[in-house]
């Protein structure tokens, strides 16, 4: 049994429904990457329905087999474990891309297992993240306006 069967639903689906905002950190098994595994993604921006909402990852560091240009390197955004709870250790935010989440994926996640959401972004942080979308030439202008991250 785990902490989050002891929570009666209500509680839970009012706890995704509160928690998942822009700046949310959740904790996630993902499959696009290589190889699949679990990461820390940002909730950086809504569609104007509020059905999805435009995601990016947190890494360890910074992959040159990827980000092989000066460019691309400058679209990832460092965060400091300081002040930042959901962090162990100083991180990357890839700023190049977007991935889209529907809302009842993440409200599935949290209604399971609570304990999934590490945080918030601190409000400077985002503001340097959401900053470093609007300006990547890696995102379409039609994708960043879907997600209210145009210039």
């Amino acid at each position: 049994m785990s902490f989050a069967d002891l929570i009666p639903d209500e509680l839970k689906e009012g706890f995704a429904e509160r928690n998942i905002q822009i700046g949310s950190v959740i904790k996630v098994y993902v499959t696009d990457t290589n190889p699949p595994k679990e990461k820390r993604l940002i909730l950086v921006g809504a569609s104007w329905d509020k059905l999805h909402f435009a995601t990016v990852y947190i890494n360890t560091a910074i992959n040159p087999n990827i980000f092989t240009t000066h460019e691309l390197i400058d679209l990832n955004y460092e965060i400091a474990s300081e002040g930042c709870d959901f962090l162990d250790y100083d991180c990357f935010v890839d700023c190049s891309k977007l991935k889209s989440r529907p809302v009842n994926w993440l409200q599935d996640i949290l209604n399971n297992e609570p304990t999934r959401l590490l945080g918030t972004v601190p409000e400077d942080d985002m503001k340097e993240i959401r900053k470093r979308i609007k300006s990547a030439p890696t995102i379409s202008k039609n994708e960043k306006k879907n997600f209210g991250l145009s210039l």
